[in-house]
């Protein structure tokens, strides 16, 4: 593997680096924070509503031998787990992408990589 190149910085840039990281670092992880908590509360509301819709749906408002198109509450049941799939989905791949950046930022405030000004975020590492 090649080495990597690295700024030439003075000591005091390199302070200043190192201030910038710490507050760029400790921004991202009150976001992931945020999107952890979002989770948490994603999940416990739709519990709760697939839990309230299921018993609402089959006791009071069609009760099942009276259904006459129970492929559209099947379908509508498919495509609301698909919305929930999709979201959760969403939280993971944002804190994933915050973990890389988190990474990125270290390598050039910290390790001072110049490849870190052009590095990408991907799924892949």
């Amino acid at each position: 593997m090649a080495k990597a190149q690295k700024f030439v910085r003075t000591e005091e840039e390199q302070k200043r680096c190192i201030e910038i990281h710490d507050a760029y670092r400790a921004e991202l992880l009150k976001r992931q924070l945020s999107n952890t908590e979002n989770y948490d509360k994603a999940i416990l509301s739709l519990s709760s509503a697939a839990l309230g819709l299921s018993l609402t749906a089959i006791k009071l408002i069609i009760p099942i031998d009276l259904a006459g198109h129970l492929w559209s509450i099947k379908l509508s049941w498919v495509l609301f787990l698909l919305t929930i799939i999709f979201s959760l989905v969403s939280f993971l791949i944002s804190n994933y992408g915050i973990n890389r950046q988190l990474s990125i930022a270290e390598n050039y405030y910290i390790n001072a990589l110049i490849s870190a000004q052009t590095e990408k975020i991907t799924l892949k590492k």
